[in-house]
This record gives structure tokens, sequence and C-alpha cells, in this order.
């Protein structure tokens, strides 16, 4: 018993020699500190405060300024143009072609008014036609703006005709619809939260260590120091665990330093007044927010453990590089289209897709939705996993022939 204890002590002392020595160097590596730490703290602001921020302003832009519209047959109707003009929705121009006016850009749309507006709109309907670009975002709006004052126009006239016959707007719906949101402000922040972090989460679980593995892998064998850590005391599943410590804790370095900010500036966007931030509360419940860290320790280690696999296997750092490059689109995918994947969430084998598990667990767990069963399947499916490219990684550092190899 003496015996064993020793030996799995020594066993961690040397592990934990390589960790330290790995660590040690991957703190001296630039890349690693930029991208682990200062990359989140720049790019989330810009993501969770700049992109509302230039929404919102270019919404209150588009309202204040009018849609230039060019007008067929104004004089038809008017009243209807007019109305459109005092509401400030459009602003009428004279083109010679209006049609070519639209395609070069100089209106947003052209509304089409027959001659006859005002006598065929007393035998009956009467078509007005709006020409618009589906590929610019103002004529879009033009147009809406145009069915907006039709539909007032529309509405002044059913009115008079309903006066005249002894009737109101009120005789044609008699019956209101009244809609009343059960969402307080925590589920809004659960659900802006839902679409943020699960996919930030993933991609930094890739990129916060990838600079780690590709130095204390592909780097090592470039520099032909591998070799020589080879020949020390260590063993090789000792070497390749203190080597996975150390990647895995830059990238949870990463992940973590990405929850921070996105919960502090998202905090910070509310309490400057931000409308699509102040109806949600951010806030995370400590136990779901302990679920998140944990599952997202596994999905890193579980993606620390495969690249540095991949950086053992490559011959060189190049090499290495194009073998992260599937594993990065492999995991920001899914955490892209998670959102639209309805039913999926429902199925058990989800949970044993790595990176598409830990995505929906993610979800899940902002939203108040998660299952135990789906979040031990994730929990167990990602051990395995790491368990797995772990022995793999073992395996290589036996092979002289790859370990030789650059």
């Amino acid at each position: 018993m003496n015996r064993l204890r020793t030996n799995w002590r020594d066993e961690v002392r040397l592990i934990r020699a390589v960790f330290s020595k790995e660590a040690i160097e991957t703190l001296r590596d630039r890349r690693t500190i930029v991208v682990a730490l200062l990359l989140p703290v720049v790019m989330m602001p810009i993501v969770t405060l700049g992109v509302p921020y230039l929404s919102e302003r270019q919404q209150r832009e588009r309202a204040r300024t009018a849609s230039v519209v060019a007008v067929v047959n104004r004089g038809a109707a008017p009243n209807l143009v007019a109305l459109g003009v005092n509401r400030k929705l459009i602003r009428v121009v004279e083109v010679k072609d209006p049609k070519q006016a639209l395609i070069d850009r100089e209106v947003d749309a052209v509304m089409q008014i027959p001659k006859d507006f005002a006598e065929r709109i007393r035998r009956g309907p009467v078509e007005i036609t709006v020409l618009f670009d589906e590929g610019e975002a103002d004529s879009i709006i033009a147009r809406q703006r145009i069915q907006e004052v039709v539909a007032a126009y529309t509405a002044a006239i059913t009115e008079q005709r309903l006066r005249s016959r002894g009737l109101s707007r009120r005789d044609l719906s008699p019956i209101d619809v009244k809609a009343s949101n059960v969402a307080d402000e925590r589920r809004l922040g659960g659900v802006l939260l839902a679409s943020l972090l699960p996919f930030f989460i993933s991609v930094w679980a890739v990129l916060g260590g990838q600079y780690a593995a590709l130095d204390l892998g592909a780097g090592e064998k470039e520099r032909r120091t591998l070799e020589a850590l080879l020949v020390t005391p260590p063993g090789r599943w000792q070497i390749a665990t203190g080597k996975f410590l150390a990647v895995t804790v830059a990238s949870m370095a990463a992940v973590l330093m990405v929850i921070v900010v996105a919960l502090v500036t998202l905090r910070l966007g509310a309490q400057w007044g931000l409308s699509e931030l102040t109806r949600a509360a951010v806030v995370i419940s400590a136990g779901p927010a302990a679920l998140m860290v944990l599952v997202a320790f596994l999905l890193v280690a579980f993606l620390s453990a495969l690249q540095l696999t991949l950086s053992i296997y490559a011959r060189s750092l190049r090499e290495a590089q194009q073998y992260f490059t599937p594993v990065y689109l492999l995991l920001s995918m899914p955490a892209m289209a998670a959102p639209f994947l309805d039913g999926w969430g429902q199925v058990s084998w989800t949970y044993l897709v790595p990176g598409l598990n830990a995505v929906f667990i993610f979800r899940q767990l902002l939203l108040g939705t998660a299952s135990w069963e789906h979040l031990m399947l994730t929990m167990v499916s990602t051990v395995v996993y790491t368990f797995l490219a772990l022995t793999v990684a073992v395996y290589l550092l036996h092979q002289e022939p790859i370990v030789l190899r650059t």
C-alpha cells in the first residue's frame, strides 16, 4: 500500500513538473496571452455593445429620414401622396426614368399610381404598384412605408364609406385581441445570453489554447526539444498529461474571460440605456453558472487533448495549423446553427456529438430548460472523447518515426 502511495505521488510529481515547465513556456508565448486574455477583452465589448449601439443608431437615423420615392402619376392621387409626405414617411422627387433611378439608387422606391385612380377607387378595388430593390435595406424600408401610407389612406376611405351607411370601424372589428408577455426580464436575459455565450465559448475553447498546443507539440518537434524531453524521467503518459493540462489551462482562462467580459459589458450596456439591453436582466443563477463552467471545462479538455494530439502528429507548425482549421469549423458551425435546429435538443443522440452537445447544454442552462439526462450524456461522452484523444497522444509519443519527423 505504501509503495502504491509512493508511486502515485511520484507520478503526480512528474506530471506537475512537466506541467510547470509547459505552463511557463506558454506564459512566455505572447500569442497565447493575446488570444486567451486580451482578445476577449477587445472583441466581446464590440460584439455585445458595439453591434447593438450601431443597430440602434441606424434605426434612429432611418426613422428620422424620409424615404426618397419617385411617384408615377402623382396627380392622380394627390391626397394619398400628401398623406405620406405630411407624416414624413416619404419624400417625393421627380425623375425622368423612375425604374432606372431605382436601379441607380437615386431613389429608394417607385410608387406607380394608375392614371384613373380616382375613378377606379369609386367603382371598387384599385392596385398600386411599388418597385423596390430587395438587396437594399433602405429600399425595403421605403416599400414598408409606402404600404403604411396606403393602409392609412385605405382606412380613411373605408371609415368615410362606413359613416355614410351609418356604421363605424368598430362594426368591422367586434373582437379585440390583447397580448400579454409572460417573459420577465430574467427570461429575456437568458434568451439574450443564449444567443451569444454558447457560440463564443465554443470559439474560444478552440482558440484559447491553440498556440499553446501548436508550441508544445509541433513547435517542440521543430526546435528538437521534444526528443530531449522524452529521455527525462517522466514517462510518455506523464509528459502528455502535463502538456495537456498546460493547454487546458490556457483555453479555460480564455473561456472564463469571455464569460466574465460578456456579462460585464451587457450590464454596462443596460446601464447606458441601449434599448435592446434595458429590457433584459443579465443574470446567471449560481447553479446553472457552475454547471456551465463544468461543461465548458470538459469541452475545453476535449479540444485541448485533440489539438495536442494533432500537433504531436504534425510535421511542422504550418501542418498543425492546417489540422486545426477543420476542428475550428466543425465546432463553430454547430454553435452558429444550434438556434435553428428545432427539435434536435430533444433527441438523445445529439448529446453524444462532441461540441454540439455542449452548445445545446449551454443554451438549455441559460434558458432554464436543461435536463439531467442530457447533461449527464454530454459530460460522460465528452470525458470519454477526451480520454481517447489523450490516449492517442500518448501512443504517438511512443512512435519514434512520428516524434522524429519534421
